[in-house]
């Protein structure tokens, strides 16, 4: 489900639930003042006060989004600019399915 653009965290989370989602993707624009890293930061502490944060894939890119940076906010992956879409769909192939094995009992 693609929830369109500038959604608040509190509304991803909400339709996490709602979807039993497997993962999140945020997409993140650099704003000024730094203002996207308590943004991205805040859906994080989010999904750890619903207690979703470990079976649910957390990944955030943009521009200056880097792997090291999403993992320090508490994501599992980040991806920046020159990513391809095939990279991201690989990761989440490989995350989701040992998710399922760890929390759904999937094989």
């Amino acid at each position: 489900h693609n929830l369109g653009s500038q959604v608040p965290n509190e509304t991803l989370v909400s339709r996490l639930i709602q979807l039993g989602a497997d993962a999140v993707l945020v997409s993140q624009v650099v704003t000024q003042k730094n203002v996207h890293l308590p943004n991205l930061t805040r859906l994080i502490e989010l999904l750890e006060a619903e207690g979703i944060r470990d079976r649910v894939v957390a990944v955030c890119g943009g521009p200056r989004i880097s792997h090291e940076l999403a993992l320090e906010l508490g994501y599992d992956a980040g991806f920046g600019a020159g990513t391809l879409p095939s990279q991201v769909a690989s990761f989440l192939a490989r995350e989701v399915a040992k998710r399922h094995r760890q929390y759904r009992g999937g094989r």
